[in-house]
């Protein structure tokens, strides 16, 4: 009996002792692979905040987003304003050139002056559209060779006031008809008479100057005066 208790009493104060030391080394083993590994705890922190800062990213793209797009829609609503704004100016501008062509071309409807036609001329130069420029061509064109065709046709209307010839009863009026050759040789008459754009003054001079001379008859009158029909 005494030696068999002394193996129990033996046994009941090594066990706990023996696991104690297991626990002991268990623990320790646990603490040195931590220990020996702490790059792994560190990755996957720095994977957590940079999780968290592409989130933040995200969200900050989306706000960006969404003000951008309302921005865009601003932006367009203001071009189209403004488009039609620009549309409505052109509009207005062109009523205005074509207001000026037609003030300039009415200048052409009265006696040669040439502070007059320079007036229209610089208007013509500041018309606006360049389309509408190159339609009334002819009329810048006209205005320019205006002051020229003018003197052509004095020159001969002045050569026929002084012309002695006229007066002579029997050749007088056969005479005067050689005026109308040389009022049809004149640059003018060939160039812009019968064209479709004309200059209305010298077109209504022409034809009454064509109907004096044929009226004319040197049993009444000595003289040819074509000059008188320029006033």
């Amino acid at each position: 009996m005494d030696k068999f208790n002394f193996l129990l009493i033996s046994l009941i104060t090594i066990f706990p002792v023996s696991i104690y030391a297991l626990e002991e080394d268990t623990l320790k083993t646990k603490v040195e692979v931590v220990v020996d590994n702490p790059v792994e705890v560190i990755k996957v922190d720095s994977f957590q905040q940079e999780i968290d800062r592409l989130k933040s990213l995200i969200e900050q793209y989306k706000q960006s987003e969404t003000s951008l797009k309302g921005k865009l829609y601003d932006y367009e609503q203001t071009i189209k304003a403004q488009s039609k704004k620009i549309e409505r100016l052109n509009s207005y501008l062109l009523f205005a050139d074509t207001i000026v062509a037609r003030l300039s071309n009415d200048c052409l409807r009265k006696k040669y002056d040439q502070n007059r036609v320079n007036l229209a001329m610089e208007n013509f130069e500041k018309m606006y559209s360049p389309e509408l420029k190159s339609k009334f061509v002819r009329l810048k064109f006209l205005l320019n060779e205006y002051g020229k065709f003018t003197q052509e046709l004095n020159a001969i209307f002045v050569e026929a006031q002084n012309d002695k010839g006229l007066g002579n009863p029997f050749t007088g009026q056969k005479q005067a008809l050689t005026y109308i050759d040389k009022i049809k040789n004149t640059r003018y008459y060939r160039e812009v008479y019968s064209e479709n754009w004309t200059i209305p003054y010298l077109n209504n001079l022409i034809d009454k100057c064509f109907e004096t001379i044929k009226a004319f008859n040197p049993k009444e009158s000595k003289e040819l005066h074509l000059l008188e029909l320029m006033n």
